[in-house]
Order: structure tokens, then C-alpha cells, then sequence
């Protein structure tokens, strides 16, 4: 189980990343975004957008990170304590994610 926070922190620590590197053009990686039609997708703060998920997913990423070291050095429920953490979290961005806050003129 550590090797898997592991890898799942160090991946998501990557695409955090990639967010961060190509700005506007990682914002179609956005869950859902990428069906909205190309017209539509100009009426929406990419950069925003992407510099937000990122920091997001650095968050979710940092979670794990923390917690797979308080497993190495306390125990073995903190890191279960820490998954269940981090799938509530990642539901809730998943689910509650919304584009109307990234529009550039929230009247159209």
C-alpha cells in the first residue's frame, strides 16, 4: 500500500505539474471540458482554469505525500486514515468542479 501512495502522489505531483508548464492548453485535461465546443470554450479564463485545477491536484497530492510519511513514521492506520481522506476530497472536486466561475463575461 505505501508503493501505491507513492506512485499515486508522485503522479499526481506530474500532471500538477503539467498544468502548471502548458497553462491554457492543459485546460482541455479538465474533467468535462474538453466537450464544451470550441466557440463556447472562448468564453472561459483557461489560464485560470488550469493554474486552479492545478493547484488542486497539488493539494490532492500533498495529502498523500504527507500521510504516506506519518505511515512510515507512526503507523499503518494513518495512511488508510489518509485514502479515505483523499477519495472524499477527490469526489468532491470531481463533482463540485464548476466552469461558470471561469467565465470571462458571466452574462453570456
Amino acid at each position: 500500500m505505501l508503493k501505491i501512495s507513492l506512485f499515486m502522489s508522485g503522479a499526481l505531483f506530474f500532471v500538477s505539474g503539467m498544468f502548471f508548464l502548458l497553462k491554457d492548453k492543459a485546460s482541455i485535461l479538465i474533467n468535462g471540458y474538453y466537450f464544451i465546443s470550441k466557440n463556447e470554450r472562448e468564453l472561459y479564463d483557461e489560464l485560470k482554469m488550469s493554474r486552479d485545477y492545478g493547484v488542486i491536484l497539488l493539494k490532492l497530492a500533498l495529502i498523500l505525500l504527507i500521510w504516506t510519511i506519518g505511515y512510515i513514521l507512526i503507523s499503518k492506520l494513518v495512511l488508510w486514515i489518509s485514502i479515505v481522506i483523499w477519495i472524499i476530497c477527490f469526489v468532491k472536486v470531481t463533482v463540485t468542479f464548476r466552469f461558470d466561475k471561469y467565465k470571462i463575461n458571466p452574462n453570456n
